[in-house]
């Protein structure tokens, strides 16, 4: 059950990959020990968001996707 509740989180084609899930768990750790404001935090999980996204988007405009 374990196994593959975590084959399921890292998995490349599920929802949570393991680099947004590590960005949120960053951004998190920072806005927890008071380094990154609440506002801030918002802005690094949007970018990392629109960041991967970007590509995705282009490709499906050149009609690749």
């Amino acid at each position: 059950m374990v196994k593959k509740t975590f084959e399921g989180l890292f998995h490349a084609h599920e929802r949570i990959s393991y680099r947004r899930l590590m960005a949120f768990a960053t951004a998190t750790g920072l806005l927890y020990v008071d380094k990154l404001d609440a506002e801030s935090w918002v802005l690094v999980c949007v970018a990392f968001i629109a960041g991967e996204a970007a590509p995705k988007m282009a490709k499906a405009f050149r009609g690749q996707g």
